[in-house]
């Protein structure tokens, strides 16, 4: 059973549900999007900040890589689902982009990094190691020509952070 599987449907409870296009700029606009639904629903800062990190690294991937120019696809958009329930948020993006090349997802490693050649720090390759960081039950799958990823981001243990049961 995976995380998502074992809370009832009757705790959980939509909180967004997006349709915009596979551009920068819509990524942008859907962020502030996010950001206001969550606000809303009381999620506390600490998790609409992790929430904005991890969406906009996986948004700009889609955008970068699944619809990479020369990308035929007229209708370029992602959809976004976000569930709310006691542990905090199940996120699913949607796409029906090019397709990750086979094989596991990239893991933890982080680029080479030389901290005396800042000029030299690398302009990507922090993406998946970040998303594997700050989420948990991370999975990307591909069904029906669409490119499916999931992942959860929990609510703070951290003192002084309120949330854990306002969603």
């Amino acid at each position: 059973m995976t995380m998502t599987e074992q809370i009832p449907d009757d705790l959980r409870r939509r909180l967004v549900n997006l349709r915009f296009g596979a551009t920068m700029d819509a990524v942008r606009e859907a962020l502030l999007t996010v950001d206001a639904a969550l606000a809303a629903a009381g999620a506390a800062d600490d998790l609409r900040t992790r929430a904005q990190i991890a969406l906009a690294e996986a948004c700009n991937n889609i955008v970068e890589h699944a619809y990479e120019p020369p990308c035929d696809i007229a209708d370029a958009a992602i959809v976004l689902d976000i569930a709310g329930d006691p542990g905090g948020l199940q996120i699913t993006l949607r796409d029906k982009g090019r397709a990750m090349p086979e094989g596991p997802l990239p893991g933890r490693e982080l680029p080479p990094i030389d901290p005396d050649d800042p000029d030299s720090l690398p302009e990507g390759g922090f993406g998946w190691a970040l998303l594997r960081e700050m989420t948990r039950a991370l999975s990307l799958s591909r069904r029906n020509g669409q490119n499916i990823l999931r992942f959860r981001l929990l609510h703070s243990d951290k003192p002084g952070h309120l949330g854990r049961n306002a969603i």
